[in-house]
């Protein structure tokens, strides 16, 4: 019982100490603070990882340092520890943060991973980290992508650290912690304060508490209207994708919002845009969405003109980031071996663009043609939300910006808003050309002509749209003068989502509800079985046929860090079997001369007619059996 309170008040406690440090430091409110606390302490954690190659003395030294911090601050302040800790939580964004941390431990009590991707590497990402209290490249283990960009890792380490345990719950409280913070600062528009003008509604607290209460609920609905092909999900999933388009959303808005440019804003969006390339590979190529806004209000808004030239706030923005991202990637060089576990991404060079865009009739890429006719019929037709392609939502998008623009009354906000319009429309074309590019150069033909993941790509830019666009109209104060405006949103989403998406709540229910272990359950027995009989420094060899690695990635998670290889073994199982590997009985026998254990899943008849002599007692080949390999010569010996 005192384990379980620990891990509900540790985290919490933790967001707490660091989030009003930085408020107290900063002088801001402690809702616009927990994200940039958040952020500051993921690079300090890198930077341990980097140079000290240990993942605990950044976690833990940050959060001393903030403490002692605070401690310093009262005393030399002369302040009370209660009063200023009850003021935060009544008027600083304190109890909204609070009443989300509980929400979201009941909502994701007893979830496990359900997607690929979690098996195939975030997860094996985070479980390396905290079992090494390294960086995830560092490890001796194969899995995939081991040189992917740390950032949502590290914060999951840290929340992993502060609750004494490992759990799938657990993390994704901390992914959507972290990206909570992010949104929480517009709760700030529905503060006590704000509300006193309200007009065609009666000035009760009663009203007021339901604006606050209509306005958060907004914010938590709005993931729901995504399409969730692909793992698009925010209350269950740990792909990167939802954060970085949080991530976008939040720098940018910390650049919309400031209608006077200030040192401040520099130093968050520095370090804002050195988690958001941090946290996706490939968003090193977001960095100009955020430059160009920047721009943009150099040129519309005379406020930012008369404070310094552009290039003095764009250049440390640009080069800090850059600086960290090829740090983390000369760093991960050391530690990988061939090919092995590398991103896809060597096709991505400068003078692929012109193979791809310019001069697509004389490309090398054979089914660039195919990817153009599916992208193009994609972008205007393929559902990206509940209805409407990634062409419809952005269109919409601007003329919601133009429509809100007709009602305010301030110029400079009026402008603003009409960059902020502009800026959407551009970028989303922006967008749309890069990741036809990555399909073009970093994608097989298999997943090319599926548009493999297509949803959940388009979507980090919608969503960051999207926010955008709520943070503008809440920022506009048009729903003062029709607050009527602000519950037909409310009562909209809720219909659309009652009636065509109903699903979309499901992955806000708890895991026991949902049978989360239910269905893992085919994996974790198997699991089960190869960790009670193996030791934990063995390599098993998993023989599924039909195999696509869901089943073996699974295995390699669940069972690590034994090393685990294998897949689906023997001829092709049908017409359109890519996965299977046909290989010899002698390459067979070579292979499992590396391996201590065999694991037979799922055998068929091909399997068994062809690798028969490949054992010396053919009848131990049963599905569902793990044996000791302890002989290898022209035969393999099973026990």
């Amino acid at each position: 019982m005192l384990l379980l309170v620990l891990r509900l008040v540790c985290p919490l406690f933790y967001s707490m100490i660091i989030g009003i440090a930085w408020s107290l430091w900063f002088k801001k409110k402690f809702s616009s603070s927990l994200a940039p606390a958040y952020m500051t302490h993921i690079l300090f954690v890198l930077l341990s990882g980097l140079v000290l190659k240990k993942l605990s003395i950044g976690i833990y030294v940050g959060v001393v340092f903030a403490t002692v911090f605070l401690v310093v601050y009262f005393f030399k302040h002369k302040l009370k520890p209660a009063a200023t800790f009850w003021n935060i939580m009544l008027n600083e964004g304190g109890m909204v943060f609070t009443t989300f941390y509980l929400f979201c431990f009941i909502l994701n009590f007893k979830k496990c991973f359900i997607s690929w991707d979690e098996f195939s590497h975030w997860g094996m990402f985070l479980k390396e980290s905290l079992r090494l209290d390294c960086l995830y490249c560092m490890s001796p283990l194969s899995f995939s992508h081991k040189d992917y960009v740390p950032a949502m890792t590290l914060f999951e380490t840290i929340w992993c650290k502060l609750s004494f345990r490992y759990a799938e719950s657990d993390v994704y409280r901390a992914i959507q912690a972290f990206m909570f913070s992010m949104l929480m600062p517009l709760s700030e528009y529905f503060g006590v304060n704000n509300l006193e003008d309200l007009k065609g509604i009666r000035n009760t607290k009663a009203n007021k508490r339901f604006i606050k209460f209509t306005s958060i609920v907004i914010i938590f609905l709005i993931p729901l209207l995504f399409n969730t092909s692909n793992a698009f999900y925010f209350y269950h999933s740990i792909y990167c994708d939802i954060a970085l388009g949080i991530l976008l959303y939040w720098c940018v808005f910390e650049v919309y919002k400031n209608t006077i440019h200030n040192i401040y804003t520099d130093i968050i969006l520095t370090i804002g845009i050195s988690v958001l390339v941090l946290t996706k590979q490939t968003a090193m190529a977001l960095i100009p969405l955020v430059i160009g806004l920047i721009l943009f209000k150099f040129i519309g808004l005379s406020k930012w003109r008369g404070k310094g030239k552009p290039w003095f706030i764009i250049i440390p923005m640009t080069i800090v980031p850059s600086v960290l991202w090829i740090w983390f990637n000369t760093f991960v060089k050391n530690y990988m071996d061939g090919l092995d576990g590398r991103q896809s991404y060597g096709g991505m060079k400068l003078s692929s663009i012109k193979e791809v865009f310019t001069n697509p009739q004389h490309s090398t890429i054979s089914y660039l043609k195919v990817l153009k006719n599916a992208y193009i019929d994609a972008i205007i037709h393929r559902d990206i939300l509940i209805h409407g392609s990634y062409a419809v939502v952005i269109i919409f998008i601007v003329i919601s910006f133009v429509i809100i623009t007709q009602f305010v009354n301030d110029k400079d906000k009026k402008i603003s808003i009409i960059i902020a319009g502009i800026w959407t429309g551009a970028c989303s074309i922006y967008y749309a050309l890069l990741m036809y590019f990555l399909y073009a150069t970093a994608f097989s033909e298999y997943e090319v002509k599926k548009l493999a993941s297509y949803e959940r790509y388009m979507n980090t830019f919608v969503l960051a749209a999207i926010f955008l666009l709520l943070a503008v109209y809440y920022d506009s104060q048009i729903w003062k003068n029709h607050i009527r405006g602000l519950y037909f949103v409310l009562l909209f989403m809720v219909l659309d989502l009652s009636f065509l998406h109903v699903s979309a709540f499901d992955q806000m229910l708890p895991g026991n509800i949902t049978r989360d272990i239910e269905k893992m359950r085919p994996y974790t027995n198997c699991a089960s079985e190869i960790v009670n009989s193996t030791a934990s420094d063995s390599g098993i060899y998993i023989i599924k046929r039909g195999d696509n690695g869901d089943f073996l990635f699974r295995q390699r998670y669940y069972c690590s860090p034994r090393r685990i290889g294998g897949g689906s073994i023997g001829p092709m199982v049908d017409e359109g079997d890519i996965f299977s590997k046909d290989i010899s009985v002698a390459e067979l026998v070579e292979t499992l001369s590396d391996y201590d254990y065999i694991y037979f899943s799922d055998l068929d008849e091909a399997f068994q007619s062809k690798y028969s002599d490949a054992f010396e007692d053919p009848s131990k080949m049963v599905s569902g059996h793990l044996y000791k390999i302890t002989c290898v010569d022209s035969k393999v010996r099973l026990e």
